[in-house]
This record gives structure tokens, C-alpha cells and sequence, in this order.
């Protein structure tokens, strides 16, 4: 199962292992171009489609995510809003 759940990250808990794929924009997380992805490991490799291998997850997650130099802007403007919403948590 895939979930594009752009609209609600951070406003409820979620049992990420039901999906396989979870995908998020930038909206509410960081500037424009920054993406959230969470991906099942054992899925990937399996599309069944002879892609090229810079559209396939599997060559990321292989190399750790830096299969290319990220953009350092966005990973910190993530780091900041994930920062402050963690000091902001009711516990």
C-alpha cells in the first residue's frame, strides 16, 4: 500500500508498518523541494518494471540516502521545524 499523506504528517500517530510506502511534500515540514519518504525495505527491488536505476528507491537505500549530494537548505530547515515541534510536544 502507498500513502501520499502531504496534508496530515504531525497531526496523529501512524502505524507505518501497514504501508510500504509513505510520501510527503515539503508542506508543513520545510521549503519547497524537500520530500519525505519512508519505504518498506523488503519492497524494494519488487516493481516488476526494468527502471532506470536513478528513478528506483533501491539504489538510495542501498548507498544510505546520498546516492546523490543532498540538498543541505531543505534537510535543515527540516531539522529546525522537527526541533521545534518536538520542544512544543504536550506530553
Amino acid at each position: 500500500m502507498v500513502a501520499d499523506m502531504s496534508s496530515d504528517i504531525f497531526s496523529r500517530p501512524m502505524d507505518f508498518l501497514l504501508l510500504t510506502l509513505y510520501m510527503r511534500g515539503a508542506k508543513n515540514l520545510g521549503p519547497a523541494g524537500a520530500t519525505l519518504v519512508i519505504v518498506n525495505p523488503s519492497s524494494l527491488g519488487k516493481t516488476g518494471r526494468n527502471l532506470s536505476f536513478h528513478l528506483g528507491l533501491y539504489y538510495f537505500h542501498k548507498e544510505n540516502s546520498l546516492y546523490n549530494t543532498p540538498a543541505v537548505f531543505p534537510i535543515y530547515v527540516c531539522l529546525l521545524t522537527l526541533r521545534w515541534l518536538k520542544s512544543t510536544r504536550r506530553m
